[in-house]
């Protein structure tokens, strides 16, 4: 009798991904994920929140956080190609902190899956957005157009990884220093 093997173990390289992915997560939200060799699949939740003077504020503030919300969405299915599910999207009324502060918060709900050889986009997509988040958390809502991620990187960006560590660099410089200090890379789009 043939004996009955449990579910097929993920391999290394997931495992060190899903730990990539947690620490991003761990920004400003969390993450809950699945094995499905040869696959690892990704449920991240992300919180958006800014601090208000008062509710009043939060209300009137509450269509910006939603745009906000909007935007990372955007940027999250763009960045990744695809790959990442549409973003659900939930904004609260405005909430009163145990210390008297008073706060509005955006809670973006979204999965993918990833596999050893598909995960830059969505990795450099998610980083971006948790980024994203933990800067309105620490100064609020920025007047102008979001701060250009690395899905906005420009040309002359190349992403540098290191396979001693299985982490990887966004690198923006001008291509002549890329080129003299060495740091050869695949561009990113």
């Amino acid at each position: 009798m043939a004996k009955s093997q449990g579910p097929a173990q993920p391999s290394p390289k997931l495992q060190a991904l899903l730990k990539d992915f947690q620490q991003i997560a761990s920004m400003s939200g969390y993450l809950n994920h699945a094995f499905d060799p040869p696959q690892l699949r990704l449920f991240f939740t992300l919180y958006g929140r800014v601090m208000v003077a008062s509710p009043e504020q939060g209300l009137s503030l509450t269509p910006q956080l939603q745009a906000w919300c909007d935007a990372v969405s955007n940027r999250l299915r763009e960045g990744s190609s695809g790959t990442i599910m549409a973003p659900q999207v939930q904004v609260s009324a405005p909430q009163t902190m145990p210390d008297g502060r008073d706060y509005l918060v955006a809670t973006l709900t979204f999965n993918t899956k990833v596999t050893e050889t598909s995960y830059l986009r969505i990795r450099t997509a998610i980083l971006a957005a948790y980024q994203d988040a933990v800067k309105m958390r620490e100064v609020g809502f920025s007047v102008g157009p979001p701060m250009p991620g690395p899905m906005d990187a420009p040309s002359h960006s190349l992403i540098r990884f290191r396979p001693q560590t299985g982490w990887m660099n966004l690198v923006r410089a001008p291509p002549e220093h890329l080129i003299e200090h060495g740091l050869i890379g695949f561009p990113y789009p």
